[in-house]
Parts: C-alpha cells; sequence; structure tokens
C-alpha cells in the first residue's frame, strides 16, 4: 500500500508501514540500471514485501547480456586502478625512506670529512 504526503519541498511517498520510499537503481545481472521505487525497509517474512514498483521498463534481452560484462570489465579496472594507487603510495614511501637516509649518510660523510 502507497500513502501520499505532501511537504513543504513537494509530495513524499510513504510505504503503509511509514518508511519514506526511495528511488534506487538495480545494478543485477537480470535488470541491469533498471531504476525502481522502494520502501527502505527489507522484506520481513509476517507482512510481506513493502513497498516495491519497477520505474523503467524491463531491460532488452540484448542489455542483460552486455551490461553485466561491461559491469564486470569496469569492476576489474577499478580494483586494478587501486591496486596500482596502493604500489604507488608503498613506493612513495619508501622513496621518503632511502631520501631520509641517504640525508643522515651525507651528515655522517660531512662530519667525517671536517
Amino acid at each position: 500500500m502507497l500513502e501520499i504526503s505532501t511537504t513543504s519541498s513537494g509530495m513524499s511517498r510513504y510505504c503503509a508501514c511509514e518508511t519514506k520510499i526511495i528511488r534506487r537503481t538495480s545494478w543485477t545481472d537480470l535488470n541491469p540500471g533498471r531504476r525502481f521505487d522502494a520502501c527502505d525497509k527489507k522484506w520481513n517474512n509476517r507482512r510481506g514485501m513493502h513497498f516495491f514498483k519497477w520505474v523503467d521498463n524491463e531491460t532488452c534481452p540484448r542489455g542483460k547480456q552486455v551490461v553485466p560484462s561491461l559491469l564486470r570489465r569496469l569492476r576489474a579496472i577499478e580494483e586494478e586502478g587501486r591496486a596500482k594507487e596502493e604500489q604507488l603510495r608503498s613506493v612513495e614511501a619508501k622513496k621518503k625512506e632511502l631520501q631520509q637516509k641517504l640525508k643522515e649518510i651525507m651528515v655522517q660523510e660531512k662530519k667525517v670529512l671536517e
């Protein structure tokens, strides 16, 4: 059941459980990029499903094949980028450590030459 309440910022929609209905996007393999409105509460076995309604039409069969593979590739690229950033941070930390050791060696060498 859907209840509608007007606020100063416009119209807000609420589920029968008095929880605000939120628009979301599905990124499952069966519904990639498909938007839906749903109650913020999860499945409740005693009462059944709270408010849920698709906003967009169902994704075409080709889209169901292509979009998930593209999303997997994107996630792999993002993960690779995060790994490279971590590797770069590690190299920069090692560089600082070596620079500090070099300064210490130069100071000691200068003292020896004096």
